[in-house]
């Protein structure tokens, strides 16, 4: 089965917003797709009469309670995921729409943390696609479908994470989704589940694995995400000087991605930019922490101008480390948003963070995961998107969703 390209779009107010700097331009749209299309399927074409109001008193009642309805439907369309910009197969993985899964089915997720904003901002994106799915198929009590979410407390903690695995693969569910903490270590897992008929959904961090392995990759072009965040960090610093990373766990497919898609752009588009230091964070007890590492290179490096985090955990430390540098006047660029983060870029600390889109990314991950158990085609990378957010939009109600 050949499977190609697709991407999801973030929305924004009615209009193709162009920011500069900015690698991938986004055009936006808002969802329109309702559940009342479903549910007409099972009732007559004929409206039903309706009695006339008895007196002015009813008809005021029933006006009121028409608004009433309409408000509760605009209110359920801002937490609707976001439409694709492109899919080859014409697929909407922001929609339920033709998904008829068998009663009780069980949806499996193991992703990386429990406890992060990003994650719990995904978890909304996942829980939503299944309240979605029973009201689309009338599931309730014992028929509806379920999805349970596990990961580590400990984004670092590989082993833990395997034994989630393990334990959810012998409940025999109909689709896993999975989050690698470490990309190289589900392969038994991975061979485990094809054999037991186990389709598989990679969402935000990839596996190294034979392709037959995965059904779908959903999550962010982590690559041109790294790319982002160097052009944007290269201008902060008047495209030249000495830059550092601090990046989140080297095992981490998406750690690796980050880091390659900065230093690539780098060294093919900044000839007076240098990258003097990558470092990780911590996955041994004895490793040095986020911190130590930041505080080592800057007093490395006297001359740093400017510094690239991967997601919001190395964000802040970052930040955190920074603010006994002040005077230094060194540029940092994040990835992912947080209330920190949030904080740092309306204070000038931080040019600005290149955001994912968690919520739809989670959502997109049970549209991809309903489809695979029901041996439907779909789209092999499905790009949840990411967008630039610094001081001049982050107030924006449109892009509300990035600041998780």
């Amino acid at each position: 089965m050949r499977r190609k390209i697709g991407r999801i779009l973030v929305p924004v107010m009615a209009a193709m917003l162009v920011f500069g700097g900015c690698g991938n331009t986004t055009v936006v749209t808002d969802r329109v797709t309702e559940n009342q299309t479903h549910k007409a399927e099972n009732e007559s074409n004929e409206p039903a009469e309706k009695e006339p109001a008895e007196d002015e008193d009813e008809l005021n009642e029933e006006n009121q309670e028409e608004q009433d309805k309409q408000d509760s439907e605009e209110d359920a369309d801002e937490e609707k995921a976001e439409i694709p910009e492109e899919s080859s197969l014409n697929i909407d993985y922001t929609s339920v729409d033709g998904l008829r899964m068998e009663k009780g089915s069980r949806i499996s997720a193991v992703i990386k943390n429990t406890d992060s904003d990003y994650w719990k901002a995904a978890k909304k994106g996942m829980e939503q696609a299944v309240l979605d799915l029973n009201e689309y198929l009338g599931y309730k009590g014992d028929d509806a479908i379920t999805c349970t979410i596990e990961g580590p407390k400990d984004e670092g903690d590989v082993d833990d994470q395997v034994n989630i695995l393990d334990m959810v693969l012998t409940e025999n569910p109909a689709v896993v989704c999975l989050s690698a903490v470490d990309m190289s270590s589900c392969q038994a897992q991975l061979e485990a589940a094809q054999e037991d008929g186990i389709p598989v959904v990679i969402l935000d961090s990839g596996v190294e694995s034979d392709d037959d392995l995965v059904y779908a990759y959903c999550g962010t072009d982590n690559k041109a995400a790294g790319a982002e965040a160097a052009k944007q960090l290269c201008e902060a610093i008047g495209d030249e000087g000495e830059v550092a990373v601090m990046s989140h766990i080297q095992l981490s497919q998406s750690s690796k991605d980050r880091v390659d898609g900065f230093q690539e752009e780098i060294t093919k588009n900044h000839p007076n930019v240098r990258v003097v230091s990558v470092d990780y964070q911590l996955t041994k007890d004895d490793d040095p922490t986020a911190e130590e590492s930041i505080e080592a290179v800057l007093e490395k490096y006297p001359d740093l101008k400017g510094y690239y985090a991967t997601n919001q955990a190395t964000s802040e430390a970052v930040l955190s480390v920074l603010d006994n540098y002040s005077d230094r006047s060194i540029k940092m660029i994040g990835v992912d948003m947080g209330d920190t983060q949030k904080k740092a870029i309306e204070d000038g600390k931080e040019v600005g963070s290149v955001c994912q889109n968690p919520y739809g990314m989670g959502y997109a991950t049970i549209v991809a995961g309903a489809r695979a158990a029901l041996e439907l085609e779909s789209d092999k990378n499905i790009d949840s998107g990411f967008q630039w957010i610094d001081k001049n939009n982050i107030d924006l109600e449109a892009y509300a969703r990035y600041l998780y």
